[in-house]
């Protein structure tokens, strides 16, 4: 609502009516301005991650985020969309990785400004501004005081759970628009019913092309426990609430269509396909978790102030020592308490995980059992309790009738949370720069690795290791490689590594011409490493997938193929030969020779929508050796052309792209019944 609309008197002398000590708050001041002091906050909580040059981005914020953004912004200025590297585990479906955050809106600005580590600080800071700002818009839909919302949007925007997560910027980005997403809804629920719940649809799926599925399933379950709470204050609007929420789903869905559904599919051959957390004891709140809510260090997270030696296990929860205490004043508020309550009891008990009982039943609800971390419900319970403690600002402010009070209250706690969860804090930033941190180490990568590396092979080196920069430093340096970092790695790629530990000889499979072996600290050379496409002697056939990896015990790749299903009329054929004439990043060009029907091997990973063709006709791909693809090479003298396309992105892409154009033209045009039931939708009681 605009601070100088018609209705803005009328909230005022609603909100008058029921603070009889009203003319002990501050004077008003327009609601642009309060948003220019949240704002100025907000920069001076960042101020030194965006301007000192000895401070960074880490951990996963380089290795997932600035990675994958990077390369994606680079393909996409030179007119390209990477629906496939072959610079991560020797190749890999990357637009179809949620995490990248190809098509949520709020990345593309950075995507074509370039990605660089101060981009990704940016973009932090950014989230953190809407994160303040959509608590501080909701917060006045319940409180008269600007103050007391303001106070409440820094318990939320600026708490533990944005400190502890400046390296998930896909998680920071989701919890950021929670305040939005529930705005939307109260608005339409208030009687802006199609305008708001389209608005609500188009923030619910920019929230999910942010790239973190767990989160955004958090956040439409405070949406949903949100929604109970407006049941509980008034019943009779039960239908009312279903069938918003109901719209907003489901727009939310279908707009991020052209990201769920290639995701989807990759999740189907990833090993997180399957998954079953019902039972997990990964990071669940614990009684010192619950005291790092009230005291900064219960976990011991200054204890390593360089952020070195944080256990994974280790989680941070503290949002301001006034917060709990504000937040029990506000259930003198009846018009926050059901909300608020609803919004903190159910997640905070949830987050206890098995053994507190109600992750139990969560987990029959579709979704939950595929993720875990409990603890990273947290957001909704701290939106929870800073709408509970602006109500309570609120209160302790009109019984001490002293007007400089709520400014107090706004000071002491930014200043707090300025100093525990910035200046401080490891979790948030690293306290070195970029080039300290990685950029040495990709140089040396760049010297040793990348210059000397034969064309057409691969490097590989144990997992989780950055000493070449980045877990996905592959990406930064274009360097094939048959490792990498990602929780959507490939089911049947993942099986293949983890066969090499006992099958040494599988590794020229991949065509590894150098690794690194820590042993000795040094790149070695392997001989044996096979060509990206050749063809198998001998073909041995594998009942199903799990056949197949029992066979690669004992596989030599050089001489023989494992072919899942039934294969006839191979023969094997001494004389054939095959070059790699031409090759992109997302197909091959072969060129081969063959005197009979025979199996031509290409040593990347086997993914549904890989094409094939030969002399332009298309011909069926094999799932050879478990991971890999194969062809039925005819006789003769041939080209055969393999080309990578997501199956998914045209569907999906069509299905955003119509949803979207709906909402916009739903939320643009002014409804008769919008407004009906009070617009502003403000209950001071």
């Amino acid at each position: 609502m605009k601070p100088n609309s018609p209705r803005s008197g009328k909230f005022h002398k609603r909100a008058a009516q029921s603070h009889p000590s009203h003319k002990t708050a501050p004077a008003f001041a327009p609601g642009w301005l309060w948003l220019a002091g949240l704002a100025f906050l907000v920069l001076v909580f960042y101020w030194k991650p965006l301007t000192d040059p000895a401070t960074s981005i880490h951990w996963d914020a380089v290795d997932v985020h600035y990675s994958s953004q990077k390369y994606f912004a680079d393909r996409v200025t030179h007119g390209e969309l990477p629906f496939w590297t072959p610079y991560l585990f020797s190749g890999f479906p990357f637009l179809a990785d949620p995490q990248v955050g190809a098509w949520y809106p709020l990345n593309w600005p950075f995507f074509l400004a370039g990605i660089t580590p101060s981009a990704i600080e940016v973009e932090l800071a950014v989230h953190a501004l809407l994160a303040v700002f959509g608590a501080w818009l909701l917060m006045r839909r319940f409180i008269f005081s600007s103050a007391a919302a303001a106070t409440g949007a820094l318990f939320y925007g600026l708490s533990g759970f944005f400190a502890e997560h400046s390296s998930h910027v896909g998680m920071f980005s989701t919890a950021a628009a929670l305040p939005w997403l529930i705005l939307c809804f109260d608005r339409a629920l208030e009687g802006c019913a199609v305008r708001c719940a389209a608005l609500g649809g188009l923030a619910g799926g920019t929230m999910i092309l942010a790239g973190h599925f767990q989160t955004a399933l958090y956040a439409f379950t405070g949406l949903a426990l949100f929604g109970a709470a407006r049941i509980v204050e008034a019943p009779r609007r039960a239908a009312r609430v279903a069938a918003i929420l109901a719209g907003i789903g489901a727009a939310s869905v279908l707009i991020s269509s052209v990201q769920t559904l290639p995701a989807f599919d990759l999740t189907l051959h990833s090993i997180r396909w399957g998954a079953d957390y019902s039972r997990t004891q990964e990071r669940v709140l614990t009684a010192a978790g619950v005291m790092s809510v009230l005291w900064p260090n219960a976990t011991g997270v200054f204890d390593h102030p360089d952020g070195n030696g944080i256990s994974p296990a280790t989680y941070y929860l503290y949002s301001g020592f006034l917060l709990v205490p504000l937040a029990l004043a506000g259930l003198g508020r009846k018009n926050v308490r059901v909300a608020g309550l609803m919004l903190t009891v159910l997640p905070l008990w949830y987050m206890f995980g098995p053994s507190g009982g109600l992750y139990r039943i969560f987990v029959l609800l579709p979704g939950f059992r595929n993720v875990r971390a409990p603890v990273h419900f947290w957001f909704v319970p701290v939106l929870g309790l800073a709408l509970l403690a602006s109500g309570g600002s609120s209160w302790v402010s009109e019984r001490s009738r002293r007007s400089w009070l709520p400014l107090a209250l706004l000071a002491i706690v930014f200043l707090d949370l300025f100093y525990w969860n910035s200046v401080v804090n490891p979790l948030a930033y690293a306290r070195h720069s970029f080039a300290d941190l990685y950029g040495n180490r990709e140089e040396l990568a760049r010297e040793k690795v990348l210059a000397t590396q034969p064309p057409l092979t691969r490097f590989d080196m144990p997992d989780l290791l950055t000493v070449f920069g980045p877990l996905n430093h592959p990406l930064d340096l274009e360097l094939e490689a048959a490792y990498g970092y990602n929780p959507l790695e490939l089911s049947s790629y993942a099986g293949y590594r983890a066969a090499e530990g006992a099958n040494p000889r599988l590794r020229d499979g991949l065509g590894v011409a150098r690794y690194l072996d820590t042993r000795i600290g040094a790149v070695v050379p392997i001989a044996s490493a096979l060509p990206r496409a050749y063809f198998a002697a001998n073909v041995e056939q594998a009942k199903d997938s799990n056949d197949a990896q029992r066979k690669l015990a004992t596989l030599t790749p050089g001489t023989t193929a494992i072919v899942e299903g039934a294969i006839a009329g191979v023969q094997a054929d001494p004389s054939a030969n095959a070059v790699v004439a031409e090759q992109g990043e997302q197909e091959y060009q072969i060129h081969y020779r063959a005197t009979r029907r025979t199996l031509l091997k290409v040593a990347s990973p086997y993914f549904p929508g890989w094409t094939a063709s030969l002399d332009g006709r298309p011909m069926e791909i094999l799932r050879v050796d478990r991971a890999l693809m194969g062809v039925v090479a005819l006789p003769g003298d041939h080209e055969i052309l393999l080309k990578f396309h997501s199956r998914w992105f045209g569907v999906g892409a069509g299905l955003s792209v119509i949803s979207l154009l709906v909402c916009c033209a739903l939320a643009w045009r002014r409804w008769p019944l919008d407004g009906k039931n009070g617009d502003d939708g403000i209950a001071q009681t």
